[in-house]
């Protein structure tokens, strides 16, 4: 029967160090037997012989055993019940701590049975009724409760785990003297036997046998015993060192196959214990948070490196060092196994490599640390980089089941979780191996995109043999590379499109997109495509990386301008300009990303342009407006120009839609207009621009108004092939042009207007921002055809 809150609260836990007291005593008292037993019995008969005295040696021999054996038991009661009373003490101290936030942070009001109410003593009556109507206060008594329920679970499983240890304890296991007497080798310490015992278990798992090959108890002992200790870094590594890599890997593909294959009725329990042996895992591989003084090293500088490496002389560095050398030769290494219906025969055979189990498990996990899986990526690298093929599988899965057939993806999919952590992985300034001491570039970006070899699928021949020349990418290839390259670059987890509060660049996210432009819109060598083009590898990324530089709108005007005045979101990328040339028209070639890249553009500029119209100089003349005007447009109807030379190749050389159905496609993008709109009502006010900065909507711009201009803008944009198109294949953008023209035109009176602009300098603005977005939409497009083509295959 489970404690309740009201027990443990209550409980005395001094009896159990009362009880040790008594315990220790005895095992002085058997001691005590024992010493009189050898030296005043066995003793007084030394040298006697015959057949009688053969059959008492048998005999004392056991007892002076049972005797020595009995004192060692009682000692380790008597460890465990302290051992017992201190580990019972901290989880009830922090079902206290769980206590004190619900009351104090949480404004709960906490019974004697554990109950969270809210606590409206002392309100007035209006208040209360308003608060008890609330649905809100609902889902906070609930978040409470189960706050409470979770640190009352936690001490039922130490509990729980104690007594495990203490009956162990207490059950002849030494193999010597009587069958039923005491316990030499009783262990005095629960987290040891725990661990121990949990990595028996587990080593006995076995996809094969009815239940797993353990008894419904043992299933649930170990998951109460991992569960307990899920965050005690002794218990983990003695754990692991006790099953070490090999283990891991083989309890992952049992139980792997026991959820998807030969016991699916039990699978929840399964994919439990998976969880379980992915925290411990995150747990025994933790490494410390290196700060100089308050503020925290980031990973992947020369100071984080150094730190790193003092750590790798510790005792925790040693256990991980050791760990990961282990695992490098067990990840490599290829296991195979016949997965049938427990108790039954036949079924089929599945083989794979031990990074591919390890990642598999991981990704039931979360929380590791940066270092580790940077490290991990690094060591699946140079597994592949000796034999590019050694990850390639036949089409069928393990065992039914989600298998992670490319682990070095798996390994990027998890750190993406932490956009922190894919950022400081794929920066190309960060420190690539901080653990040898040595200067060297990290390229890990260009190689997944350039050198990386993605099909891991085999395909078979007519003689059932693989054929390595017809390789296939996974059904989910690239999709952890994908998620890590956007978090990386944006500092937001990939999944994640709107805000309301606007980018904040770290300098590692600026770097890691300043790379993917370079990598992306670099001029790919003779006889090559780009990797984003029609028939490039990539092309399915073009609307993650539309998503990306998205993000980047100040950004990319600076580059293409020229001009640094632009605002950027925290840190600025500095960009390659024939590479972003190029970027920009592949990654515009996609509907999508077409409509995402210019929202973002145009938003930007026109909160741009609102911003320099609103903070003119005191005693600004129309001249001046109109340079004013003309330069905050400038770098908005360049884009609008590279972005028209973009759709152009896609509907009349990527042929990839009719101009009405690309138009539908790109109205998805609505939503980064939504994003830039957000941003501005959110921080209404504005402020000074620079890094960081906040845009704001101008007073009287409803939001459904500027997302209409923005996207009916976009929808405009279709360029037609020119009647008298030269050589090169050059578009007419007549209309285009001139719609960009407009549109900046009458933004620039209407915000004019707001800003309370007298009538000359109200048609200077406008003058300025019709000639420049003219001018500028014209020089941007067709600007990657003077650059020498679109990247080649289109």
């Amino acid at each position: 029967m489970e404690l309740t809150y009201h027990e443990i609260m209550k409980a005395d836990l001094s009896a159990l160090t009362a009880t040790a007291k008594e315990w220790r005593s005895m095992s002085k008292g058997c001691g005590k037997l024992r010493d009189n037993y050898r030296d005043h019995v066995r003793a007084k008969l030394k040298g006697w012989a015959g057949e009688s005295a053969g059959a008492f040696w048998i005999s004392s021999d056991t007892t002076l055993h049972e005797f020595s054996a009995a004192k060692k038991q009682a000692q380790k009661i008597a460890e465990l019940l302290d051992d017992a009373h201190d580990r019972l003490a901290a989880a009830r101290e922090h079902l206290k701590s769980v206590r004190h936030e619900a009351t104090h942070k949480g404004g709960m009001k906490v019974d004697d049975y554990g109950k969270c109410t809210i606590d409206t003593e002392g309100m007035p009556e209006e208040e209360v009724q308003s608060l008890l109507r609330n649905p809100g206060r609902m889902d906070a008594e609930a978040t409470w409760n189960r706050r409470i329920e979770v640190a009352v679970k936690h001490v039922d499983d130490v509990d729980y785990e104690n007594l495990l240890a203490l009956k162990a304890a207490a059950t002849d296991t030494d193999g010597k003297g009587d069958a039923d007497g005491f316990n030499s080798k009783a262990v005095g310490d629960v987290e040891k036997y725990a661990a121990n015992r949990t990595a028996d278990l587990v080593s006995r798992l076995d996809r094969t046998k009815d239940g797993a090959g353990l008894t419904t108890k043992e299933r649930h002992d170990v998951q109460v015993m991992m569960r307990a200790n899920a965050d005690d870094k002794g218990f983990n590594r003695t754990l692991l060192n006790s099953i070490g890599p090999d283990g891991l890997i083989k309890a992952e593909n049992e139980l792997h196959a026991l959820a998807y294959s030969t016991d699916k009725g039990n699978r929840s329990q399964y994919l439990g214990m998976e969880k379980s042996l992915a925290t411990s895992l995150v747990t025994a591989t933790r490494m410390p948070t290196f700060r100089d003084g308050k503020k925290e090293i980031p990973v992947g500088s020369a100071e984080y490196a150094k730190k790193y490496r003092a750590w790798l002389r510790s005792e925790d560095g040693s256990f991980y060092e050791n760990w990961r050398k282990d695992m490098r030769k067990a990840g490599a290494a290829e296991w195979t196994f016949d997965s049938r219906e427990a108790g039954g025969i036949g079924g089929s055979s599945y083989s794979g490599r031990g990074y591919q189990s390890l990642v598999t498990l991981m990704e039931h996990g979360d929380g590791y640390s940066p270092q580790m899986l940077h490290d991990l990526g690094d060591d699946i690298r140079g597994v592949e980089e000796k034999d590019p093929n050694i990850w390639d599988r036949r089409e069928e899965g393990v065992a039914g089941g989600p298998f992670e057939n490319d682990p070095y993806d798996g390994v990027l999919g998890i750190m993406a979780k932490d956009p922190d952590v894919a950022a400081s992985y794929l920066d190309p300034s960060s420190d690539p191996n901080p653990a040898d001491g040595k200067d060297g570039r990290n390229d890990r970006l260009e190689y997944l995109v350039k050198d990386r070899d993605w099909k891991v699928v085999d395909t078979v021949g007519a003689d059932n043999a693989s054929r390595d020349e017809f390789d296939k990418v996974d059904k989910n290839a690239r999709e952890g590379f994908e998620a890590a390259l956007k978090a990386g670059a944006t500092g937001r987890l990939p999944d994640s499109v709107a805000g309301s509060t606007p980018p904040d660049h770290s300098a590692a996210n600026a770097h890691v997109m300043t790379e993917a432009v370079r990598v992306f819109g670099g001029p790919p060598g003779d006889g090559e495509v780009s990797p984003i083009a029609k028939d490039g590898d990539f092309v399915g990324f073009r609307r993650a990386l539309g998503e990306m530089i998205a993000d980047y709108p100040g950004d990319v005007q600076r580059s293409l301008i020229g001009d640094d005045e632009f605002s950027v979101y925290g840190k600025a990328a500095r960009f390659d300009n024939p590479a972003l040339h190029e970027y920009l028209n592949q990654v515009g070639r996609d509907p999508y990303a077409h409509g995402v890249v210019k929202a973002s553009q145009q938003m930007y500029t026109v909160e741009h342009l609102r911003d320099v119209i609103g903070n003119l100089p005191s005693g600004t003349d129309a001249s001046d407006v109109r340079d004013y005007a003309g330069d905050a447009v400038s770098g908005g109807a360049y884009v609008s120009g590279v972005m028209s030379e973009a759709k152009a190749d896609a509907l009349y050389e990527d042929k990839v839609d009719e101009a009405g159905d690309f138009n539908k496609k790109a109205d998805e993008a609505s939503k980064w207009v939504n994003r830039f709109v957000g941003l501005g009502t959110a921080n209404s006010g504005g402020g000074p621009q620079g890094p960081g900065a906040v845009l704001s909507t101008p007073v009287g711009w409803a939001q459904e108004d500027i997302n209409t201009a923005v996207m009916e803008h976009i929808k405009k944009d279709v360029p037609e092939e020119g009647e008298k198109a030269d050589a090169a294949g050059r578009y007419a953008f007549a209309q285009t042009q001139q719609n960009t023209r407009d549109f900046y035109r009458d933004y620039a009176e209407s915000i004019g207007k707001a800003a309370g602009l007298d009538e000359p300098l109200l048609r200077s603005a406008q003058d300025g921002a019709r000639v420049q977005a003219e001018a500028k939409f014209q020089e941007g497009a067709g600007t990657v055809r003077s650059r020498g083509g679109s990247g080649g295959g289109g």
